[in-house]
């Protein structure tokens, strides 16, 4: 299969990759040809900044949530594109406790495509030759094409740069001015999300130019169709395309309008075809400014698995959708809108009907946080949400869990029996305090050591910390929409 493709991997962390494959990925579509995003990693926000560019769902390449499905995700969505991966942290850095797995490097040698260097020049000079030689060279299996210089200080810094590479045969990219540097805003969790106003009117069209300026584009479109033959896995194809966005405007994406009701702030999903028949799995999905947090291809894998996905807001919506089997809460913010949250009274008490009918209710991060009694935001405030688990969330200035983690569930429930074993990822500003005794979800573990008891599990309730790839635990969703806990025939 021939995929045109390549990698933007770092240095370090900071070095702007995601504004750099933004932009990339925007002036490669201005030249019309089909490109789609990918993010190394377990990141949720970067690829909302692939999709604002590219105008498809940007997908997630990591290694230690997919396992063996990550070659089968890429081929299935890159088929007659143009892959644009942005890496993560710097080139070698992987999961900890490794020689370097899941790393922007491995995930490259995986897919055996070339990688381009993007390296932070403010504060260098002929170093820089020794820097990417090294970068290079560590691993002679990793196919390293260029380097794009970022943040150079003036003409003659830029000469002295590109002479030095010049020495060791390392084709300069691109160079941006450091005076034409970019910053996408952050808060806690790292950038803020496209969908809850990350990106200024213009912005990508202006990323976009700079990019055209400052980068070879001929030579990139070069590298990528260079890259060789890609062995597309045998497995089933997922053709599918959707962009949910949390936002009071229209968005135009592939020639389909994502449209929000002015009445009830109702959201439209795109492309999903409504056949709504008594055979499918009526999935409800929370979505809306507090819970964006999802991984495109699970919901692609869901709709395979003959699931129907319902979107709902816990924000704008009186209540949830009718005839619904289930209900997957993703994370997000909902620290950020706790009094729209906890003033939506209707809304919560169909969520709360709703699990009292003993339909399964599956929950992530704030989804989880949303679950519980309350959540004290940054500042003390303390408000009630849906009071469904009982214990209390609270926001704290340090970080509380960050790292990919095993669990094993402690019984059985409708995602498989007890001693099932999944794979995830946590990063979270908060925890969880439980006022009585508790049925945990999990037993997680920290490598080969058990960490601590996670999450919750009761009944038709499973809610956590842990993030899950389903399309690398495909046997989960198999479970759950098998087992069609509380549906009436």
């Amino acid at each position: 299969m021939k995929i045109p493709r390549i990698v933007l991997a770092g240095t370090h962390s900071g070095v702007g990759k995601t504004t750099l494959a933004t932009g990339l990925m925007a002036a490669l579509k201005k030249r019309e040809h089909p490109i789609q995003g990918y993010k190394v990693g377990p990141d949720y926000i970067d690829p909302s900044y692939h999709a604002a560019a590219t105008g498809r769902a940007s997908r997630n390449l990591d290694r230690w949530l997919l396992g063996e499905s990550l070659p089968s995700v890429f081929a299935q969505t890159a088929k007659e594109r143009w892959a644009v991966i942005e890496g993560v942290m710097g080139m070698y850095d992987g999961m900890s406790g490794t020689a370097g797995f899941g790393s922007t490097a491995d995930v490259a040698k995986l897919l055996d495509a070339p990688i381009v260097l993007i390296v932070d020049a403010s504060s260098m000079s002929r170093s820089v030759a020794a820097l990417v030689h090294g970068f290079s060279t560590y691993d002679p299996q990793v196919k390293l094409r260029g380097v794009i210089l970022n943040r150079v200080k003036s003409s003659a810094q830029e000469a002295i740069l590109r002479e030095a590479l010049s020495e060791i045969r390392i084709p300069v990219l691109g160079v941006l001015p450091k005076e034409l540097s970019l910053k996408l805003p952050e808060r806690h969790l790292g950038l803020v999300p496209v969908g809850e106003g990350g990106l200024l009117e213009g912005f990508i069209d202006t990323l976009s130019e700079l990019i055209t300026k400052h980068v070879d584009l001929d030579l990139v479109e070069s590298i990528m169709l260079g890259a060789p033959e890609f062995k597309q896995p045998s497995l089933p194809e997922i053709e599918k395309d959707h962009i949910l966005y949390p936002s009071d405007k229209p968005n135009i994406i592939d020639s389909e309008q994502v449209s929000v009701s002015t009445t009830n702030k109702e959201i439209i999903y795109p492309n999903i075809q409504r056949q709504e028949t008594s055979n499918k799995f009526r999935l409800g999905l929370a979505w809306d400014e507090a819970f964006l947090f999802y991984y495109q291809d699970a919901l692609d894998l869901a709709e395979g698995l003959n699931a129907s996905i319902i979107p709902f807001s816990p924000l704008h919506d009186h209540s949830i959708p009718q005839d619904l089997d289930g209900i997957f809460l993703g994370g997000g913010f909902p620290e950020l809108h706790l009094k729209e949250l906890s003033q939506n009274k209707p809304f919560i008490k169909s969520l709360q009907d709703f699990a009292a009918s003993g339909k399964p209710i599956y929950a992530e991060c704030g989804g989880y946080m949303y679950l519980g009694q309350s959540i004290t935001d940054f500042e003390g405030n303390e408000l009630p949400m849906a009071g469904i688990i009982p214990m209390k969330a609270e926001m704290t200035k340090r970080l509380q869990g960050i790292g990919y983690r095993k669990g094993v569930f402690r019984e059985g429930n409708f995602f498989g029996p007890g001693g099932t074993t999944v794979q995830g990822h946590e990063f979270h500003y908060s925890r969880v305090i439980y006022e009585k005794e508790y049925p945990p979800a999990y037993e997680l573990f920290r490598g080969d050591k058990v960490d601590r008891l996670e999450g919750y599990a009761r009944d038709n309730i499973i809610a956590s910390y842990l993030h899950l790839h389903f399309s690398g635990h495909p046997e989960l969703l198999e479970h759950w929409f098998a087992s069609r806990l509380g549906r009436t025939e």
